[in-house]
């Protein structure tokens, strides 16, 4: 009987995120979730001193929105699917 339980949990995909809701938002289910969404915070915390040249106006942004392009793509890959009711 265990194993067969056992089986069937290790079968089942691990979700990070949880299915979204209000316009998409996906809070975090697991320790990885977590993880990943302040390893992205302190990504865009830590490239404040760096992206503070008036030579380079749109690097900031640049950096920007590609950690949030990134972010919403693992979000997207590692969460549970949309549930159309």
């Amino acid at each position: 009987m265990r194993d067969r339980v056992r089986r069937r949990d290790e079968d089942e995909p691990r979700y990070w995120y949880a299915a979204p809701y209000a316009w998409g938002y996906r809070p975090a289910i697991t320790w990885e979730g977590w993880a990943l969404d302040m390893a992205i915070l302190l990504a865009c915390i830590a490239m404040g001193p760096y992206v503070r040249q008036d030579a380079h106006p749109f690097r900031s942004l640049g950096l920007f929105f590609g950690l949030l392009a990134l972010g919403l793509a693992i979000r997207r890959w590692k969460g549970e699917p949309y549930s159309r009711d």
